[in-house]
């Protein structure tokens, strides 16, 4: 019985993990192309449909358009008088590192687990290879890893210095 429950969420799991990597994917292939008017340095011309990852054309000044995208809200976050974990209390240095990073609704200890996760990471990569650690910093591969050397884990501050992020 347990052998067709496991069963049953692989496959729940793989439906849902198919369903969000083709997420809005449109089918587009019966449409024919459209063509793009083009000036004579190759660009879009303004009466041209801009596509996502290609250059707006240049404004009548010829300065570069930036490209619009979508304007996000600022995520309200929990004040610092209200990070309190479940049980127990935070020290200076993690409430320091909470502060401003905690959205509402959602627990401050997960939060600083995903600090303490950045400085576990680092802790583990710069033992195999100092070098390693640098280019994983510089790449951006360790989320969090900036604000959590600052607060939680100072000791590897000459890293983030290494790789040019401080």
């Amino acid at each position: 019985m347990s052998v067709r429950k496991a069963a049953g969420a692989s496959v729940a799991a793989l439906v849902a993990a198919t369903l969000a990597l083709t997420a809005g994917c449109g089918a587009g292939g019966d449409e024919p192309a459209k063509s793009k008017e083009r000036d004579k340095s190759g660009r879009p011309t303004a009466s041209s449909p801009a596509t996502p990852g290609e250059e707006p054309p240049p404004r009548e000044d010829g300065r570069e358009r930036k490209p619009k995208g979508p304007k996000r809200e600022a995520t309200p976050v929990v004040p610092r008088a209200s990070l309190t974990p479940a049980t127990g209390s935070f020290t200076k240095k993690e409430k320091k590192y909470l502060v401003g990073r905690v959205p509402e609704g959602l627990e401050p200890a997960a939060v600083l687990e995903a600090g303490r996760t950045a400085c576990a990471r680092l802790r583990t990569t710069a033992k195999a290879s100092r070098k390693d650690a640098i280019s994983a910093l510089k790449a951006g591969e360790i989320d969090n890893a900036e604000p959590a050397i600052e607060h939680l884990c100072p000791k590897f501050e000459p890293l983030l210095k290494a790789a040019g992020k401080k």
